[in-house]
């Protein structure tokens, strides 16, 4: 596992700065790498084609983006919703300002891509809670030696420009569980650095450290798995495959497109060079004469047979369903797709218990936060995220099997069925609403036919 760990109780210094930022390096460089395949900026893109008289075809394939995009598509193309939310007006409200949809599709993104996606919180000038998902690349994350592997430290970095210089300077943000340290990396040196910050009343002052009043490391990670592997990591060597043989019959077609017409038993001069090049005709004096493209003998069908097999393993072993399969297309019963989207279904399962586990630490920071706030007592716990999948479903089943399971199950299990249902216990409230408003109704009915009846008696 990547991971950085260190002793609870070391002393964090300088030193021990330089030491993460060091150790995170190579960790950089594989999200960098990782996140160039997303942008189709593959490693194709870097071959060196000997003679310059060739074709350099560079076929760069996009299956990293559409791994990522289909497995991030399923996971989080329906928002979550939050069983209990409603009792916690200060959280819902955080979600809404946040935009907190948008801030899952993007740490599911960085998930698939890098192997995690980590969010940072932080409090605004209006003391509103904020939380935002950065670049897993510019942020160590820093774990104890613990069965549990808390988080002790985040060390946020990043390059900025500065103005009217031709340099760079590196920030440093050291997050523990108090306050954020700020410092400035120069080089091989990291020395503190003091920074401006705006308070609430819109008054600015220098410091080199500031409390957060999370109570805690303000930042969540949201693993992809275990392993910390990303969607499409473990194919990037068949995506690299595809690439070359994609490149390589392109040179050939190419070539077969700019072919040496070779003559025999007769010398062209230039004349006759050009009478051919108009003319698409050359005599020859005797029989012995022939002309013929000399050109490369291409096996078609071996050469498709193994870029489709790569095709078949890259989908297979990312465990991600080829779309635009006729097969895929025409599975119309809900059993038949479900058996297509079964890996993918696998995989996302440990999405979602790794990203209800990032969900449940932000709820947690947010409560630390809002307590101190309102002096509100909060249990996070109560909080429970409902993840629904975004994919095609069949209505007329899916009805069918709401209503033979009716009376053997509780209506929030068969609700939770059907797919037009994003959030049951709102539904489930809608019901009962709508319920109670009938009962009203035909009480109110039933209240007047009571009055015509007793005034009826009165007037005989």
């Amino acid at each position: 596992m990547r991971k950085i760990k260190l002793n609870a109780s070391t002393e964090i210094t300088v030193d021990v700065i330089k030491y993460i930022l060091e150790q995170h390096k190579s960790e950089t460089t594989r999200i960098k790498l990782l996140q160039r395949y997303y942008n189709n900026e593959n490693e194709i893109m870097n071959r060196e084609y000997k003679s310059a008289n060739k074709p350099q075809n560079k076929l760069s394939n996009g299956y990293a983006s559409y791994i990522t995009n289909t497995a991030t598509g399923y996971f989080m193309g329906k928002p979550i919703s939050y069983k209990n939310i409603d009792k916690y007006e200060g959280i819902d409200l955080a979600f809404t300002y946040n935009d907190e949809a948008d801030v899952n599709t993007t740490l599911a993104k960085n998930a698939s891509i890098c192997g995690y996606g980590i969010e940072m919180m932080y409090s605004d000038e209006q003391a509103n809670v904020r939380f935002t998902s950065i670049d897993p690349s510019e942020c160590a994350i820093v774990y104890d030696n613990s069965l549990q592997e808390n988080i002790i430290l985040a060390v946020r970095y990043y390059e900025e420009q500065v103005v009217g210089e031709d340099k760079t300077v590196t920030h440093v943000e050291v997050y523990d569980k108090e306050k954020v340290s700020f410092y400035v990396k120069d080089g091989d040196d990291v020395v503190v650095e003091s920074v401006t910050v705006v308070g609430e009343n819109g008054t600015t002052s220098s410091m080199t450290e500031k409390e957060h009043f999370f109570l805690d490391v303000p930042v969540s990670v949201y693993a992809n798995n275990d392993e910390l592997y990303g969607d499409f990591e473990k194919v990037k060597t068949l995506i690299d495959a595809y690439d070359k043989s994609q490149s390589d019959s392109a040179n050939d077609f190419e070539m077969f497109t700019h072919a040496m017409l070779v003559i025999s038993g007769y010398l062209v001069d230039s004349e006759d060079e050009k009478a051919i090049n108009d003319k698409y005709t050359i005599n020859f004096m005797d029989k012995e004469g022939d002309a013929k493209y000399l050109v490369k003998n291409i096996q078609d069908a071996a050469l498709e047979n193994y870029k489709n097999r790569i095709d078949n393993d890259i989908h297979k072993f990312s465990f991600t369903p080829n779309l635009s399969d006729e097969s895929f297309a025409n599975s119309s019963s809900g059993i038949s797709l479900a058996y297509k989207l079964m890996g993918l279904e696998n995989v996302t399962g440990v999405k979602e218990a790794k990203f209800k586990k990032g969900l449940m630490r932000r709820i947690e920071l947010m409560c630390n936060f809002l307590k101190i706030l309102t002096n509100d007592e909060m249990t996070y716990t109560e909080i429970e995220p409902v993840f629904i999948r975004n994919k095609p479903n069949n209505d007329v089943e899916e009805a069918d099997m709401m209503q033979k399971y009716d009376g053997i199950l509780s209506d929030e299990t068969r609700l939770s069925i059907c797919s037009k249902v994003d959030n049951v216990q709102k539904e489930l409230e809608r019901k009962k609403a709508e319920q109670e408003d009938m009962f009203s109704e035909e009480y109110s009915g039933l209240d007047n036919k009571d009055t015509t009846k007793n005034e009826e008696v009165k007037e005989v």
